[in-house]
């Protein structure tokens, strides 16, 4: 049943109320005026259910568009979730790494608070990338050594 049929049933009984407020202000016998007292109560009480259905499913209509945007936002972070996986890095973080032809990692505790930053690299030694989400750093590539310097000798041109 929708607001139509509903709106439809309740202008229907509307009226027939008035209908019987007509037959009531006639000039009808006692008895008739009784039992048009007591149909017009009940079409009242009749016509407040329909007022309250109406508000009820109104009310789950909303809740229902309210589900239905819940569960496409799940969805489409599902579908975004699922172009990464969980890998360790050469480094020994444990990252999320895209599946796509773009190759990058993602920060796993900013995918839990369900958002996806990509993490850079520091250009550093250590081969830390940083997420740019919450700041945390992940040793993705293994750390290098500093280059080996060569002194050089005391009477060098070059000093």
């Amino acid at each position: 049943m929708d607001f139509a049929a509903i709106a439809g049933a309740y202008e229907g009984i509307k009226a027939t109320k008035d209908i019987l407020k007509s037959a009531f202000d006639a000039k009808v016998d006692a008895e008739a005026k009784a039992k048009i007292v007591e149909a017009q109560s009940r079409l009242g009480d009749i016509q407040d259910t329909l007022f309250s259905m109406r508000e009820q499913m109104f009310a789950l209509q909303e809740e229902r568009n309210t589900l239905k945007r819940q569960l496409d936002d799940t969805n489409a972070w599902s579908s975004r979730v699922a172009e990464y996986e969980l890998t360790n890095t050469p480094g020994g973080a444990v990252v999320l790494q895209s599946k796509g032809a773009l190759k990058h990692f993602a920060c796993p505790s900013c995918v839990n608070k369900r958002e996806i930053h990509i993490l850079q690299n520091n250009r550093t030694l250590s081969g830390k990338y940083r997420c740019t989400g919450c700041g945390s750093e992940f040793p993705i590539e293994p750390r290098q050594s500093p280059p080996t310097v060569i002194p050089m000798p005391i009477d060098s041109p070059w000093r």
